[in-house]
C-alpha cells in the first residue's frame, strides 16, 4: 500500500478537480456540523493545513460526545459520513479510471481514514453514552437511599417517641446521608426572639444543650434572620458565622443551614437546621433540597403537634366545662338549698370565664331593686348592702332591657354604679358581662361576671354565662315554687289534722252518748247492741286520734291494730276471761282513703274473735298480723285460740254481694268490698306462734288450733316526690 506521501504527491495535481466536485455534490441540504466532518475527513485525506490522522480522531471522539450532549443519532450520522465516502469514492474513480495502480494506493488510503474516523465518532459517542449511564444509576441509587432516609425520619415522626428523641434521630439520618460530622436543629422562640438548640447528631456546644443564639447571631441567627438558606464554603473565614463554628470542640468549616418554615395561612419560622462538615465544602444543590425537604417534615410534624396540644387542651376545656355544668345541674336537681346552688354557681362562672370576680342579684318586683344573693370575690359586707335600682349600672340595665350586656370600664362615667366610688375595685376591674336570670320570659335578676382584662369576653365564654344564668334562674324558680308548695301543704296539713281532732271529738261524745244510754237500758239484748255500736264508734275515733298526730295521709297498719285492740279490749272483754292481744310488727303503709275502712274491718274482725271465739274459754291469745303478697295485695288476719267459727259461718261465701245474716260479717263483707278486697273465715293448725314466730329450733313444735279470719286487698300507693332536700 501507498503511503500518506505518496498519496499527496498523487493527489496534488488533481486537487483543485476533486475539491470543486466535492463541493458541487456536497453542498445539497446538508448541515453545518456534518459538512464540517466530511471537509475534516478531506482535509486529512489530502493533508490539507497539515490535519493528520490523530487530530481527525481527536475531533471525531469530540463530535461523538457532542452528539449525545444534542440528543442525536449516531447512525444518522453515520449514515451522513458514509454517503461523503461514497461521493469521493465515484470521483476518485473518475479522475484515475486509466491509473489503477494510482487509484488502488488512493483509495485504500481514503478508506483507512474514513475506517477510524466512524470508529473515532462511535468510541466518542459511547463514551459517554456510558458516563451518562453510569452518573445516571449512582443518582438513582442516591435517590433511593435518600428515599430511605425520608422514610425513616417520617418513621420517627409517626412514632410515639416524645418530639427530642424524634428530632435527635432526624439530625443522626441527615449526618449520615450526607457524610457530614455535624447536624444541628434549632427552634425559635416567638416571644423571647432566640434560638435554642434542641437536638444535634451527637457533638455538643461547649454550652450543652442550653446553647442559645439571638437574631443574626451565628450562622444561625442569620439564616433565622434573613429566612433564605445559607451555603459557605469556609465557616471560620467569616468572623460572625466562626463564633457559631467554634462554640464545638471541633471547629468546622463547610457549611450549609437553611430555615424551618411552616407554610401555612401565615409564613411561621420553626427554627433552623443545618450541617457541617469539619473541612471545606461545597454543598450541592441536590444536598440543600434533601436538606429543604426534611426542614418541611420536621415543620409540618412541629405545627401538627402544636394543633393537637391546642386541640387537646380546648376538649379538655370543653369536657371540663360540660362537667361543671353537668354538676350544677345535678346539684339543682337534687337540693333546695338556694344558698349552696347559687354559690356553686357563681365560683364556676368565675374559673371558667376566665374572670375574677361574680355577682348574682335577684330583683324585688315591689321595690324595683336588685339585692345580692350570691357573690365571689366580693367583699361580704359591702355585698350584703349592695342595692341597685332597676335601669341603673349595667346590672339595673340588664335587668329592665332582659338582654345580655358587656362594657369595658363602663364604671368611670356610671356616678350609679357601685364600683364608681369603691377604689380598690375599680383599680382591679375593667370589663364587666351582664346576663339576666329569666324563666318563662320573667326576668328574676341577674348574674355579673367582673374581669380585669380590658377586652369582651369571647362569645363561647359568653355562653358559658349564659348557661349559668339559666341555671341560677332555674334555682331561684325551683326555690320559690317549692316554698310555696311547702307552705301550701304545712297549711293543708294542720287543717287536715284539725279536721281529724273534730271528727274524733265528734266520735267521742257520740260514743259517749251511746254509753249512757248502755247505762240505762233494762234489755241485754240492747245493752249489747249498744256495746258493740260504742266499740265500733271508739275505735272510728282511735283511727281519727292516730292520723290526727301522725301524717295526715297514711298510717301503719300495726299502728291501726294496736288502736282497735286497746278499744276492744275495753270495751267487749268480759272481765271473768284473761285474754291477751299480740299485735305483730308490719310497717306497711295504708293510704289515708282505706285507713278508716280498714279500721272498722279490724274491730269487726277482733270484735268476733272475742265474742264467738272466746265464748266457752277462760283464756286465749288473738293475734293479729299483716303482710304484703307478690301480687301487690295485702293480707290482714286476726288469729284466736277459741273454739273455732261455727260450720255456718265458715262456710260463708267471699263475695260481697253475698251477705251472712251476722251484722259484722255482713260488715266485713261491704267494707273489704270498697276496697276491692275480699274476706275469708277458716281453721287451721299451725305451730304455736309466740311474738309473731313459732318456736325455737332445736325443740319440738306444738301444733294449736287457729281461727284465721282474713282479708286482702289491693294496696295502692301514694307517689311520692324523687328529689332530695339538703338543709
Amino acid at each position: 500500500m501507498t503511503q500518506g506521501p505518496n498519496v499527496e504527491q498523487i493527489l496534488a495535481p488533481h486537487l483543485p478537480r476533486l475539491r470543486m466536485s466535492l463541493q458541487y455534490a456536497w453542498d445539497g441540504d446538508q448541515r453545518g456540523e456534518v459538512k464540517n466532518d466530511a471537509w475534516q475527513l478531506f482535509q486529512a485525506f489530502t493533508n490539507v493545513e497539515c490535519v493528520d490522522e490523530a487530530a481527525l480522531t481527536a475531533h471525531f471522539e469530540r463530535e461523538g460526545s457532542e452528539l449525545v450532549k444534542r440528543d442525536e443519532k449516531l447512525d444518522i450520522r453515520l449514515q451522513e459520513l458514509q454517503k461523503f465516502a461514497s461521493a469521493t469514492t465515484t470521483e476518485l474513480q473518475h479522475i484515475f479510471h486509466d491509473r489503477p495502480g494510482e487509484l488502488v494506493s488512493t483509495l485504500g488510503r481514503f478508506h483507512q481514514l474514513h475506517s477510524s474516523s466512524a470508529l473515532a465518532l462511535t468510541r466518542g459517542y459511547q463514551h459517554v453514552v456510558e458516563q451518562q449511564a453510569l452518573k445516571s444509576n449512582n443518582l438513582t441509587q442516591e435517590l433511593e437511599h435518600r428515599l430511605l432516609a425520608l422514610q425513616r425520619i417520617n418513621g420517627f415522626s409517626n412514632s410515639a417517641m416524645d418530639l427530642d428523641q424524634t428530632l435527635e434521630n432526624t439530625a443522626q439520618v441527615i449526618a449520615e446521608e450526607l457524610d457530614v460530622e455535624l447536624c444541628s436543629i434549632f427552634f425559635y422562640d416567638e416571644l423571647q426572639r432566640v434560638l435554642t438548640l434542641r437536638a444535634t447528631n451527637g457533638p455538643r456546644p461547649l454550652g450543652g444543650m442550653h446553647f442559645i443564639l439571638r437574631l443574626s447571631e451565628g450562622y444561625s441567627g442569620w439564616v433565622a434572620d434573613k429566612g433564605r438558606p445559607l451555603l459557605v464554603n469556609d465557616a471560620l473565614s467569616d468572623p460572625n458565622f466562626a463564633s457559631e463554628a467554634r462554640a464545638y470542640s471541633t471547629p468546622y468549616q463547610g457549611l450549609m443551614a437553611l430555615p424551618i418554615i411552616f407554610f401555612g395561612t401565615a409564613e411561621r419560622l420553626i427554627g433552623v437546621i443545618s450541617v457541617q462538615s469539619s473541612k471545606p465544602r461545597e454543598f450541592t444543590r441536590d444536598e440543600m433540597n434533601f436538606v429543604e425537604v426534611i426542614a418541611g417534615i420536621v415543620a409540618i410534624n412541629i405545627e401538627n403537634g402544636r394543633l393537637y396540644e391546642q386541640t387537646d387542651e380546648q376538649l379538655r376545656r370543653k369536657v371540663h366545662e360540660l362537667a361543671t355544668i353537668h354538676r350544677v345541674s345535678y346539684i339543682i336537681a337534687s337540693t333546695l338549698n338556694l344558698n349552696e346552688v347559687l354559690q356553686i354557681i357563681t365560683t364556676q362562672a368565675v374559673h371558667l370565664s376566665g374572670a375574677e370576680r361574680s355577682c348574682i342579684f335577684e330583683l324585688d318586683p315591689d321595690r324595683r331593686r336588685l339585692h345580692v344573693l350570691a357573690h365571689y370575690g366580693l367583699n361580704p359586707e359591702q355585698a350584703a348592702h349592695l342595692q341597685i335600682g332597676v335601669g341603673q349600672c349595667c346590672a339595673g340595665r340588664t335587668v329592665q332591657t332582659g338582654r345580655p350586656s358587656m362594657a369595658v370600664d363602663c364604671f368611670h362615667a356610671d356616678e350609679h354604679c357601685f364600683i364608681h366610688d369603691d377604689p380598690t375595685l375599680s383599680s382591679e376591674i375593667h370589663s364587666v358581662l351582664c346576663v339576666p336570670l329569666k324563666v318563662k320570659q320573667k326576668v328574676l335578676g341577674c348574674i355579673c361576671i367582673y374581669s380585669s382584662h380590658r377586652h369582651l369576653l369571647s362569645p363561647e365564654q359568653m355562653q358559658l354565662v349564659v348557661t349559668f344564668a339559666n341555671e341560677a334562674a332555674i334555682a331561684i324558680e325551683n326555690a320559690r315554687l317549692y316554698e310555696e308548695t311547702r307552705h301550701g301543704l304545712e297549711l293543708k296539713s294542720v287543717l287536715l289534722r284539725e279536721l281529724h281532732h273534730r271528727v274524733k271529738n265528734n266520735l267521742a261524745t257520740v260514743a259517749g252518748i251511746l254509753s249512757l244510754q248502755r247505762r240505762r237500758t233494762k234489755s241485754s239484748d240492747v245493752r249489747r247492741i249498744l256495746s258493740e255500736s260504742v266499740n265500733r264508734v271508739q275505735g272510728l275515733a282511735a283511727t281519727h286520734d292516730l292520723l290526727a298526730h301522725e301524717d295526715v295521709s297514711e298510717a301503719r297498719v300495726d299502728d291501726i291494730a294496736r288502736k282497735i285492740v286497746g278499744v276492744a279490749n275495753a270495751n267487749l272483754s268480759p272481765p271473768e276471761k284473761r285474754i291477751s292481744y299480740q299485735v305483730e310488727t308490719c310497717p306497711i303503709v295504708i293510704p289515708s282513703r282505706a285507713v278508716t275502712i280498714l279500721a272498722l274491718v279490724i274491730n269487726e274482725m277482733v270484735s268476733n274473735a272475742i265474742k264467738h271465739g272466746m265464748a266457752d274459754v277462760t283464756r286465749g291469745t288473738i293475734i293479729i298480723r299483716g303482710f304484703e303478697e307478690g301480687d301487690g295485695n295485702v293480707a290482714i288476719q286476726v288469729l284466736d285460740t277459741g273454739k273455732g267459727p261455727s260450720k255456718e259461718h265458715e262456710e260463708q261465701p267471699e263475695t260481697p254481694g253475698e251477705l251472712s245474716d251476722g251484722l259484722g260479717l255482713s260488715l266485713i263483707q261491704n267494707l273489704i268490698g270498697d276496697l276491692g278486697g275480699r274476706f275469708s273465715l277458716r281453721r287451721e293448725a299451725l305451730p304455736r306462734l309466740t311474738n309473731g314466730s313459732t318456736d325455737k329450733q332445736g325443740e319440738e313444735e306444738e301444733i294449736v288450733e287457729y281461727t284465721i279470719s282474713e282479708v286482702r286487698f289491693p294496696l295502692v300507693r301514694r307517689s311520692r316526690p324523687t328529689y332530695a332536700l339538703s338543709s
